[in-house]
């Protein structure tokens, strides 16, 4: 169709412009195949298949993991209409799911594995290429002109062997039309092959790259739920810390309210000459540092709610309030007695562990990249060969397959320079001691995290009960010294420091709650035993620690 519609269009002048048009356009036409949205929702056709299939692989769920954010997300929400919100530690975990800036950020690194997988892929795909050209020149003012339309069509791939196979199609398809000339000669069909056989053989050697990005994939997969695991602990305890810090200031402010009271009547007894100067001052003293407690704790609360909101994602400005009576969960929850064998814990997490897997496996990629560096090294000989087949001269554009040209032989390389492969190969050597020394630091690392999470759950679980009989010795104290006072039998600053004595305890009380809760979260998460949903962060804070696993079950 193009031949002839150049035909039809041969007047010498005209012909200068109008083919140059039509090329012009019908290049502009092909480039616009490429759209950004289409591109786009290709590349997601190949990814995301490739993230379930991993999140299969390594947790054992096909899951979808879109890195799109949804466009109405509360953080937008409360930035176009800001209003107050009230969140349970479950639509906490929603919220950073789906408007935390980290979460959001290890999404797209596991979309970028993915993505580079797709281009090691390419690498054993068949990859078509196309180009096509056009001229017109001529000499002086003669009329007459020649036009060159040339198109190539070409498509490579290479086999998991090593080998690498090229074909190109119609190198050029017309020269010289104007002047009367013939179709040009040259190759119409050209093949070439090869064949490594010694250096660069092998499935081992030429899928490295692919084996390696495949890997790659699988390793961020493990770290994104590493860190989902992780983030949801630090959502957690972040809400408990709030929580604990509103508890506190209710604490306080009681307090206060008790220490206000007692001021009063001590002013009434001392106008009625039944108490000293001195019994009020100390009442007006302790009622300020009562005050002033107050407003610390306060600022306290807000500076802690401000992070957590950031944590979660949301406007800093945001009028977010929590559910405390979270807390009263934790009391019912209990604080129970926590009997773990240190070994046993140990063993568990180095089993289940995805970040110690990752390590590991690393150590076997260091070692293929040693077998690959040694490869290099060795001489190359390659199998060449090569067939042409050539068009027709005249009108038509045929093959000719009379004349077909073809090749065969062997390429050598004596391999008398390899500098940059030696060294190459003794940097992998240095590579693979240096990934066996972070085995062995991974292996120390977690064992001392099973060490510090134990003794971080004994230590709540002592202090707890510790601060029970504080604050039931402090109770007491508060009420004799409150009955000797009224009496007579004792002084306005026994009573202040029994109430100060009580405050501190329900304080140390709660922290050792909270701090048990947190301590037993943290070893599920460092035991890799967080049963999170397959979407987003939610799990049971009262899941049972998997201190009973067999080797190689995985959460």
């Amino acid at each position: 169709m193009l031949f002839a519609q150049i035909h039809a269009l041969a007047t010498p002048l005209r012909m200068k412009h109008r083919a140059l048009l039509s090329t012009t356009v019908c290049g502009a036409l092909f480039s616009a195949c490429w759209s950004a949205q289409g591109s786009k929702e290709e590349v997601d056709e190949r990814v995301y298949p490739i993230l379930e299939a991993a999140s299969e692989q390594v947790t054992g769920v096909n899951k979808a993991i879109p890195i799109v954010r949804p466009v109405d997300t509360l953080r937008q929400r409360l930035l176009d209409s800001p209003t107050a919100v009230r969140l349970s530690l479950v639509e906490a975990l929603d919220v950073a799911a789906e408007n935390s800036r980290d979460f959001q950020r290890q999404k797209e690194q596991l979309y970028l594995a993915a993505l580079d997988l797709t281009r090691a892929m390419r690498q054993f795909d068949v990859v078509y290429s196309g180009d096509a050209s056009s001229g017109i020149n001529g000499e002086g003012r003669e009329t007459a002109s020649d036009v060159d339309v040339g198109a190539g069509l070409g498509a490579s791939t290479q086999t998991e062997s090593g080998g690498r196979i090229v074909a190109d199609f119609a190198t050029t398809f017309l020269r010289s039309v104007l002047s009367g000339g013939d179709f040009d000669g040259s190759s119409i069909l050209s093949l070439s092959i090869t064949q490594p056989l010694m250096r660069g053989y092998g499935r081992r050697i030429a899928r490295e790259p692919l084996t390696q990005a495949e890997r790659n994939v699988i390793y961020q997969m493990r770290a994104f739920e590493r860190f989902r695991a992780t983030f949801a602990t630090q959502v957690v305890s972040d809400y408990y810390g709030v929580i604990q810090q509103a508890q506190n200031l209710k604490n306080v402010e009681a307090n206060y309210e008790s220490v206000r009271q007692s001021r009063l009547r001590t002013e009434e007894e001392f106008n009625a000459s039944r108490k000293t100067i001195s019994d009020l001052g100390r009442e007006r003293q302790s009622e300020l540092s009562a005050s002033n407690n107050r407003v610390r704790a306060q600022n306290q609360l807000e500076t802690s709610l401000d992070r957590f909101k950031i944590t979660l994602g949301l406007p800093v400005t945001t009028k977010a309030d929590l559910d405390v009576t979270e807390i009263d969960r934790l009391v019912e929850r209990g604080v129970t007695q926590f009997s773990v064998q240190e070994p046993a814990a140990v063993s568990i997490a180095l089993d289940r562990r995805y970040d110690h897997r990752t390590v590991l496996d690393q150590v076997a990629d260091a070692a293929r990249k040693i077998a690959v560096a040694e490869d290099a090294l060795r001489m190359g000989l390659a199998f060449t060969s090569a067939v042409s087949v050539p068009s027709t001269t005249g009108p038509g554009l045929e093959p000719d397959w009379s004349k077909v040209d073809w090749s065969a032989g062997f390429d050598l390389d004596l391999a008398l320079n390899r500098f940059d492969e030696r060294n190459s190969y003794r940097s992998s050597l240095i590579t693979l001691e240096v990934n066996i020394r972070a085995r062995e630091q991974s292996q120390d690392n977690i064992a001392s995290q099973i060490r510090a999470a134990l003794r971080n759950i004994q230590t709540a679980f002592d202090s707890y009960a510790i601060q029970v009989e504080a604050e039931k010795v402090a109770r007491l104290r508060v009420e004799s010294t409150t009955e000797l006072y009224a009496a007579g039998r004792t002084n306005a600053l026994d009573v202040l420091d029994a109430k100060d004595s009580l405050l501190a305890s329900q304080l140390s009380l709660t922290q050792a709650i909270v701090d048990y809760a947190i301590a037993r979260i943290q070893l599920l998460r460092d035991l890799e035993g967080l049963c999170l949903e397959p979407q987003g962060l939610r799990f049971d804070p009262a899941l049972e620690v998997p201190v009973m696993a067999t080797a190689g079950e995985r959460p």
